[in-house]
C-alpha cells in the first residue's frame, strides 16, 4: 500500500460512488476497461460532480495511440499509465500526485487566506484611507507578500514578509526599481506588465524574483492601480509565494516518459531506463548492444507529401521497430527523425540478426504498402563489454557517429567492421569493434 489507505472498487459504477461520497479519497487510480462503466466515463462524471478539492486521478490503460490519451485526459484524467508499467513507475506517479495534492490544498488555504485579507481590505478600505498608521500596521504586520510602488515601477514601499523572504530589510529594497529583483530571463516582461497596469488599472500573473542569495523564487500577484485625490498615482502589489507549486507542476510534465506520435518511449524514459538496464548487465556480466537509428528521407517526404504522412511514416517504422525486437528490448524515438534500441544480453556475432530481421520487416513493408517513397533506416551499433565504463550518452553518441558513418557510405556493402575509437568499445577476448549497417 505504501503507506495509503486503499479503497478498492469493482466495478466503474462502484468507483464513481466511491469519488463522489462524502469521504471519497484525494487520489484515485482508475482502469480504462472496467464493468458497467469505463474509466474515461468515471472521470468525466466524477469533474461534472466534483467539489472544490475534486481527486487527483491516474488512468491506466494499454491504449497507447494519441487519439486515445488525448481523450482520456480532456475527460478529466490528471495523468496516464500505460500497461504493462513497473511498480517503480506506478509508486513515482502515485508519489508526485500526493505532494501535488499536499501542494494543492496548502495553495488553496494560502488562496483562502488572501480571499480574506481582499475582503477584509475591502472592509477596511475607508478607514484605511483616513488613517496612514493603521494601513501601515497591516501592511507591516501581513505575513502576505505586499508592496506599493510608483507607474514606473520604483518600490515606495514593501512589507517586511516580502522583504524577509528575498533576504533583504525593507530600507534596502525601497527606491529601487522592482525590475532589479526580476530574473534576467524574464526582465524583458517588465515593460508590458507597466503598459498594462496603467491602461487597465489591474493586472494578475507570475513574476520570477532573485534573492539577494541568487536564488529563484515564483510569485503570483495580484496588483491594483489606485489614484488617490492629490497624490500620484501609485500600485498596491499583494503576491504569494508559489515556487514549490509549480515545481511540483514542472515534475508532473517531466514524468511523463512516452512519445506522443509513436508511443515509444522519449528521449527522457529511454535515459531513465537504459541506465538501470546497463547497470543489470553490469552486476550481471552480461554484454549488450546499443543502435543508433535514423531514417532517411523524412524531410522529402514531409516537402512532398506533407507533414501529416510524415507523421505516419514515423508511426510505421515505430511499429516495424516493435516487430523487431524484443519485449525485453527498449525502444525510444529520441529525436524527430532519430531512435534507440537497447538490445540486452546479445554477443557482437549475434547483432546482424536483428539488424537482418528489421531488414526483412522493412522489404515487407514497402512491397506491401503503396507509397511514392519508401521506408529506409541508417543504423549504427556498438557492442559493449558491461566491465567497461561507458555512459549511456557516451554510447549514445558513439553509435551516433556509426550510423552517419554508415549513412556515407550508403553504396558499400550492408556490413562494414569498423576498428576505430577503440575508447569506445571494448569486447570480452576479442578485438575492439563497431558494427555498422543500413537497413
Amino acid at each position: 500500500k505504501w503507506g495509503h489507505e486503499v479503497i478498492v472498487a469493482s466495478d466503474g459504477n462502484a468507483a464513481l460512488a466511491v469519488l463522489e461520497s462524502d469521504d471519497a479519497p484525494p487520489l484515485a487510480i482508475l482502469d480504462w476497461m472496467m464493468p458497467g462503466m469505463d474509466g474515461v466515463e468515471v472521470c468525466r462524471s466524477a469533474r461534472q460532480s466534483a467539489s472544490d478539492t475534486p481527486p487527483y486521478i491516474i488512468l491506466l490503460t494499454a491504449k497507447t495511440e494519441k487519439e486515445d490519451i488525448v481523450a482520456g485526459l480532456e475527460a478529466g484524467a490528471d495523468d496516464y499509465l500505460t500497461k504493462p508499467f513497473a511498480r517503480a513507475e506506478l509508486r513515482a506517479r502515485i508519489g508526485v500526485g500526493a505532494r501535488l495534492i499536499k501542494l494543492q490544498k496548502k495553495l488553496a488555504n494560502r488562496v483562502e487566506e488572501i480571499n480574506q485579507a481582499l475582503a477584509e481590505r475591502e472592509r477596511a478600505s475607508d478607514s484605511l484611507r483616513a488613517s496612514e498608521s493603521r494601513y501601515r500596521h497591516l501592511v507591516e504586520h501581513s505575513q502576505g507578500l505586499i508592496c506599493t510602488q510608483d507607474l514606473a515601477g520604483k518600490l515606495l514601499s514593501v512589507n517586511p514578509a516580502a522583504a524577509r523572504l528575498l533576504g533583504y530589510q525593507p530600507q534596502e529594497m525601497v527606491g529601487r526599481n522592482l525590475s532589479e529583483f526580476i530574473a534576467l530571463p524574464h526582465r524583458h516582461l517588465f515593460n508590458s506588465y507597466l503598459e498594462r497596469i496603467t491602461r487597465q488599472s489591474t493586472d494578475t500573473g507570475l513574476l520570477h524574483i532573485i534573492t539577494k542569495s541568487g536564488a529563484e523564487r515564483i510569485w503570483q500577484y495580484d496588483n491594483l492601480r489606485y489614484e488617490e485625490a492629490g497624490q500620484e498615482p501609485y500600485v498596491l502589489g499583494h503576491a504569494q509565494d508559489v515556487t514549490e507549486i509549480k515545481r511540483a507542476e514542472a515534475m508532473m510534465r517531466n514524468l511523463s516518459l512516452t512519445d506522443e506520435l509513436t508511443g515509444l518511449y522519449n528521449q527522457r524514459g529511454f535515459l531513465a531506463l537504459a541506465e538501470q538496464q546497463l547497470k543489470v548487465a553490469r552486476r550481471t556480466g552480461q554484454t549488450f548492444s546499443l543502435l543508433y537509428a535514423d531514417m532517411d528521407g523524412l524531410k522529402q517526404i514531409n516537402d512532398t507529401h506533407g507533414h501529416q504522412e510524415g507523421s505516419q511514416a514515423i508511426q510505421q517504422l515505430a511499429e516495424i521497430l516493435r516487430k523487431t525486437f524484443r519485449e525485453a528490448d527498449t525502444i525510444a524515438r529520441i529525436g524527430g527523425d532519430e531512435f534507440a534500441i537497447l538490445v540486452a544480453d546479445i554477443t557482437p556475432g549475434d547483432v546482424k540478426i536483428p539488424l537482418a530481421r528489421l531488414q526483412e520487416h522493412l522489404l515487407y513493408y514497402n512491397m506491401r504498402e503503396f507509397h511514392n517513397y519508401s521506408l529506409s533506416l541508417s543504423v549504427g551499433a556498438v557492442c559493449i563489454n558491461p566491465g567497461d565504463e561507458f555512459s549511456i550518452a557516451d554510447l549514445l553518441m558513439t553509435a551516433d557517429e556509426a550510423m552517419y558513418e554508415n549513412k556515407k557510405r550508403k553504396r558499400q556493402p550492408a556490413l562494414l567492421i569498423d576498428a576505430h575509437r577503440e575508447e569506445h568499445v571494448a569486447l570480452a577476448g576479442q578485438p575492439p569493434e563497431r558494427v555498422l549497417q543500413r537497413v
